[in-house]
C-alpha cells in the first residue's frame, strides 16, 4: 500500500490542488491520498483565512466522488499550531503502508525551519515537486541535491528508476516537475473579495458552498 499524504491550508481548495494530486497519484502509482488541511499553520497569519470547519467541508465536497481520495480531521485533535512532524507522527501510527509526504519545492527549501524536520523525513518518503508558475530551470534537481547535501550530511546519490535522491540512513526524496495547471488560493480569495466569479477554478461544489457562506467577502 502506498499512501499520498497531501497536506496544507486549502483555504480554499480549487481544481490546481485537485490535479496536483490526480498527477502525483498516477505518476507514483500511490494506492491512495489523504488531504490533511491545517487546523492553524504555525507560518502563515490566520486574518482572512476560512474556518477549519469550513476548509474541510469544502474537500470533502471537492474530492467526494473520486475513490482513492480522502480527507483526514485529524490535525483539529492534535495541539495548535499545527506541526507537521505532529501530524505525520500520529499517521504512521494509525496507517499501514508506505508514506509519501507531498511537499512543494519553494516549501522545502526552508524546510530547515520546520519543527523537528530530522524526524520528519526519518518518518516518511518526500515527494518533493514544482508547484505550477515556478517554472523549472536547468540544474534545479541539482540545486535540490546540494540543499540535501546539506540537510543529510553528505552527497545523495539520484535513483533514476525510483527518481529520488538516497543516501543510507535517509528515506528517498523524490523530485517532481510535471505540473501545469496554475491557480493559488490567494487568487481565488481576491476574485472572491471583488465578487468576481470563481466558477472553473474551484469544482462546481466548492463554488456553490462559498457562495452559500459568504466566504472571503469582506462585506460579510
Amino acid at each position: 500500500m502506498r499512501l499520498g499524504l497531501f497536506g496544507g491550508s486549502f483555504d480554499p481548495v480549487h481544481l490546481g490542488h485537485l490535479r496536483a494530486a490526480e498527477e502525483l497519484s498516477a505518476h507514483f502509482m500511490f494506492d491512495r491520498v489523504i488531504f490533511i488541511p491545517a487546523a492553524q499553520h504555525p507560518h502563515k497569519q490566520p486574518v482572512g483565512s476560512a474556518d477549519f470547519r469550513h476548509r474541510l467541508a469544502m474537500l470533502k465536497l471537492a474530492i467526494k466522488n473520486r475513490p482513492g481520495f480522502e480527507v483526514t480531521d485529524l490535525e483539529e485533535s492534535l495541539p495548535r499550531p499545527s506541526y507537521t512532524v505532529n501530524t505525520l507522527r500520529a499517521l504512521k501510527e494509525k496507517e499501514k503502508g508506505e508514506l509519501f509526504f507531498l511537499v512543494g519545492y519553494d516549501s522545502f527549501q526552508s524546510i530547515r525551519k520546520w519543527r523537528g524536520y530530522e524526524e520528519l523525513m526519518s518518518l516518511v518518503s518526500l515527494v518533493v515537486f514544482r508547484r505550477p508558475g515556478q517554472w523549472a530551470l536547468p540544474g534545479d534537481r541539482e540545486a535540490l541535491g546540494r540543499l540535501l547535501t546539506g540537510i543529510m550530511g553528505g552527497e545523495p546519490l539520484w535513483d533514476e528508476t525510483r527518481e529520488a535522491f538516497v543516501r543510507p540512513g535517509f528515506n528517498p526524496v523524490h523530485y517532481y516537475q510535471g505540473l501545469r495547471l496554475d491557480i493559488s488560493s490567494t487568487y481565488i480569495k481576491e476574485r472572491l473579495a471583488y465578487g468576481d466569479s470563481v466558477r472553473y477554478l474551484v469544482p462546481e461544489e466548492v463554488r456553490v458552498y462559498l457562495a452559500g457562506h459568504g466566504l472571503y467577502n469582506p462585506k460579510n
